[in-house]
């Protein structure tokens, strides 16, 4: 049978779970929101979940980025000629026929290859990749340089600074991975400068100098770039997750709505609301449904006798029994108002409908609740009336609603604790 789910009471741990009080994640989220992340890593699994949240974007854009790059790189080719003109075939041969079809091919492997490398490799592939082919470029860069014998190979020292650059500012490298990147190509630029022998002490710690300060300022920049991304994930996860309580809380106040609260079952409004639902199926299948209104004898006469705690109960009770005797799945039972029930019976003809409403009725009165006002029993008992019709575009659901009314009227004229039947028809002439 369809019943309500839904368990009332009061609860104000939602407001709570709004902002992360009672979820682990969250209380975990607002404390890093709070207290920072000074380290670029988050405890435990949540890093693993930011790394592969962030796969598929850091991998598009790894691939725009490493296009650009390498249009770029191989642009220094003017560089080259300007600067070192002696080694300039070297510089091609470097540039064009190792680099580029090295490049190309890691860049079309991640483009092709994308389930591979946002799901069975490890996050930290993409830095891995990144940090070596900026280290292949900053060592044929002091390669060059090292076999040059142009008088301006000194100044062309600067262009380490790019490939700095390209490494923490152009492929945004993790800050970790962006540390140790920048001190390798700080260590490859310290060993091109050995290899060349006397280095030009006035150009020495200039040139040292600026290469140094591009790495630092690089990282500095990198760090505030990963921080903001982390904090702005972090802020992603809370609104998530306060979106998804409100959509919880919004659909526990749903339930609220369409239940009563004190026997738990549906309403008169959400009875309503599935009847008409119900009723515009039936009448394209041409199917048969039946209505059992069920009235409780003598109430206000429980009521005044045994107060009004003891009529709750006994309004819950009955509707215990409501709900264990119709066990259809699509069978529905609500209250619809002070001691009245009603409930529906789709697909279910008069004759199955009677005995469904005698079972009811019986099995109110074995729950042996006294009712010592009830002039029709010592017992508490019930009267239901039954209608059922083939629906058709001819008739409304209200015309079934009323007949089934009718019959109750009858049950309790011909003096309760029984079922009476109504004839749909009948009971739309006689309104």
């Amino acid at each position: 049978m369809a019943t309500p789910s839904t368990t009332f009471h009061s609860d104000s741990s939602s407001a709570r779970g709004a902002v992360g009080g009672d979820d682990p994640l969250m209380g975990r989220i607002n404390q890093l929101l709070e207290k920072g992340f000074p380290l670029m890593r988050f405890p435990g699994a949540l890093e693993q979940q930011f790394l592969l949240d962030l796969a598929e974007p850091r991998r598009r854009h790894f691939l725009i980025s490493s296009l650009i790059s390498l249009l770029i790189y191989n642009g220094f080719l003017i560089v080259d000629y300007l600067m070192t003109r002696d080694t300039f075939w070297l510089a091609v041969q470097l540039r064009i026929f190792f680099f580029t079809p090295l490049s190309v091919f890691f860049i079309y492997l991640i483009w092709r290859k994308r389930g591979i490398f946002i799901h069975s490799l490890p996050p930290a592939s993409l830095e891995v990749i990144v940090v070596s082919s900026g280290l292949i470029a900053a060592a044929s860069l002091a390669f060059i340089l090292s076999e040059t014998h142009s008088v301006f190979k000194f100044y062309y020292h600067v262009g380490f600074v790019v490939v700095i650059l390209y490494g923490n500012i152009v492929q945004r490298l993790r800050f970790w991975y962006a540390t140790v990147f920048s001190a390798s190509v700080l260590g490859i630029h310290i060993a091109g400068i050995l290899l060349l022998g006397p280095f030009p002490e006035r150009l020495l710690w200039p040139i040292l100098s600026i290469i140094t300060s591009a790495a630092v300022f690089s990282l500095t920049a990198n760090y505030v770039m990963e921080r903001d991304e982390r904090k702005r994930y972090l802020l992603t996860m809370r609104e998530r997750g306060v979106v998804r309580e409100l959509t919880r809380t919004h659909e526990r106040l749903r339930e609220l709505s369409r239940v009563d609260s004190l026997t738990g079952l549906y309403n008169r409004r959400h009875f309503q609301e599935v009847l008409e639902r119900v009723w515009e199926r039936a009448q394209f299948d041409g199917g048969y449904l039946s209505i059992l209104m069920v009235d409780v004898d003598h109430f206000k006469k429980f009521n005044d006798r045994y107060g009004h705690p003891a009529g709750d109960e006994c309004l819950a009770q009955i509707a215990k029994v409501l709900q264990q005797t119709l066990r259809r799945p699509d069978d529905m039972v609500a209250r619809y108002g002070g001691e009245e029930f009603i409930a529906l019976l789709p697909q279910t003809e008069a004759s199955y409908a009677v005995v469904v409403a005698d079972r009811i009725r019986a099995a109110v009165e074995a729950l042996h609740m006294r009712h010592e006002s009830s002039t029709s029993s010592h017992f508490v008992t019930v009267s239901v009336g039954v209608a059922s019709c083939r629906v058709d575009f001819l008739l409304k659901s209200s015309a079934l609603i009323a007949a089934a009314d009718q019959a109750l009227y009858q049950a309790k004229h011909e003096g309760r604790n029984r079922v009476c039947t109504q004839d749909v028809g009948q009971a739309a002439s006689a309104g």
